[in-house]
């Protein structure tokens, strides 16, 4: 999954148990649903955010971690290509942004998990 869908998977959690009517009430969603998207829709969301920030702190082998992309602004560097280092360093910011997304989705996920799906 592309890092950039991270905004996409947050935003689909969110319909989940964060939005409200515009009159302010609260959504109610029939069990059956709650059943469903605790079966179904949290393991993946789950997986997928495991995944992606697995592969965010992976090793400098791992295409697109933050380790391989300081690898290869530290290569630009040595190379004297500042200009490439900077936008390398723009994305290393990215990653750390994006991390910080992964770990508020993960715990909207174990909030939702922990009032609406019992202990699964």
């Amino acid at each position: 999954m592309n890092i950039s869908r991270i905004g996409g998977l947050v935003a689909g959690m969110l319909l989940l148990g964060a939005g409200t009517a515009s009159a302010q009430e609260p959504i109610t969603i029939s069990p059956e649903k709650v059943q469903q998207i605790c079966s179904n829709r949290v393991p993946r969301v789950e997986a997928k955010v495991k995944a992606l920030t697995d592969k965010i702190n992976g090793s400098p082998e791992t295409l697109g971690s933050k380790k391989w992309i300081e690898q290869k602004a530290a290569d630009a560097r040595k190379a004297g290509n500042t200009a490439r280092a900077d936008v390398l360093d723009a994305r290393l910011k990215l990653r750390d942004a994006q991390l910080v997304k992964l770990a508020k989705a993960g715990e909207r996920i174990a909030k939702f998990k922990s009032e609406h799906c019992g202990s699964k």
